[in-house]
Order: structure tokens, then C-alpha cells, then sequence
């Protein structure tokens, strides 16, 4: 689905005001000018003004072309462009459900090649894709970040 301008504005500036909110209950530091709040408060700024900013860009172009507030976007006019995002959300749900169990490498090769398949790849391209992404974003969170990532039913191997 694809949002116009001012419904992301209106998040923008939502979120901005939650922030805003949050950071009034930081503590004050004794004897400085600023303290903890100061950063978080600057961002919700920005976050509330670039909003405001999207919605009136998205008004002044509304007025001039008209157009629906929200639109589908043109890969959801056809089946595979749902199987698709069905198949994204899936990873990501098989991570959070899946992956404490049986780890974040099988289920990660698992779901892309899903994915892959999906999206219509031939299967040895799409596997190894899959195991060649998984390896790369294991070495990059894993070892070079060291993100503690699920092992599941690798622990002590991997």
C-alpha cells in the first residue's frame, strides 16, 4: 500500500510529539545547562517540523491534481506482488516466532529462499542467494558487531 505525503507527515508529527513526550521525563543533570533530554528533543523537532512540512506539501499538491489518500501501490494490482509481501512478513514472523528455537541461520536460508522462489528466481540462483546473504549478514551481526543472534539448534556448532 503506498501512503500519500500527509499520512506519513501526520506519523511523522506523531511520533515527534511521543518523543517529545518521553524525553520530559528524562532526568535533569545538576548544575548543567542541558541534560539527557537534549538530543531526543531535537530529533521529535525535526521529526514535528518535517511532517508539518510533508502535509503541506501534500495539500498544496492535492489542491492543484487531486488523488486518493491512499492507493495501492501498482505491484499490489497483481497476485505475485501479494505473495510477495505475504512472503516478507512471513520472515520477519519466522525470526520472531522461529528463530529463538531454531536459530537465526536456518530460518533465515529457510525464508529466503522462500522468498526467492517467490519472486520467481530459479532454485540454484535463489539458494544461493539465501545461504549466501544469511553468511553475510551472520559475519556482519554476529562477528564483526557481535549481535548475540539465536544459535537454536546450532548451539555449540555455529
Amino acid at each position: 500500500m503506498k501512503l500519500t505525503d500527509a499520512l506519513s507527515g501526520v506519523a511523522l508529527i506523531l511520533l515527534g510529539l511521543f518523543m517529545l513526550w518521553q524525553a520530559a521525563q528524562f532526568p535533569v543533570f545538576a548544575g548543567q545547562p542541558y541534560g539527557a533530554a537534549l538530543l531526543p528533543r531535537i530529533l521529535a523537532a525535526g521529526f514535528v517540523i518535517g511532517g508539518a512540512l510533508l502535509v503541506l506539501r501534500d495539500i498544496a499538491a492535492r489542491r492543484q491534481a487531486g488523488g486518493p489518500i491512499v492507493a495501492f501501490a501498482d505491484e499490489l494490482r497483481r497476485p505475485a506482488g501479494w505473495a510477495a509481501m505475504a512472503a516478507v512478513l512471513g520472515n520477519v514472523l519466522a525470526q520472531v516466532l522461529l528463530g529463538p528455537h531454531l536459530g537465526y541461520l536456518p530460518v533465515s536460508v529457510a525464508g529466503l529462499l522462500v522468498l526467492f522462489l517467490v519472486l520467481r528466481l530459479p532454485l540454484l540462483q535463489a539458494a544461493g542467494l539465501a545461504v549466501g546473504t544469511t553468511a553475510l549478514c551472520w559475519w556482519l551481526f554476529a562477528v564483526l558487531l557481535r549481535v548475540p543472534l539465536p544459535r537454536g539448534l546450532l548451539e555449540g556448532i555455529v
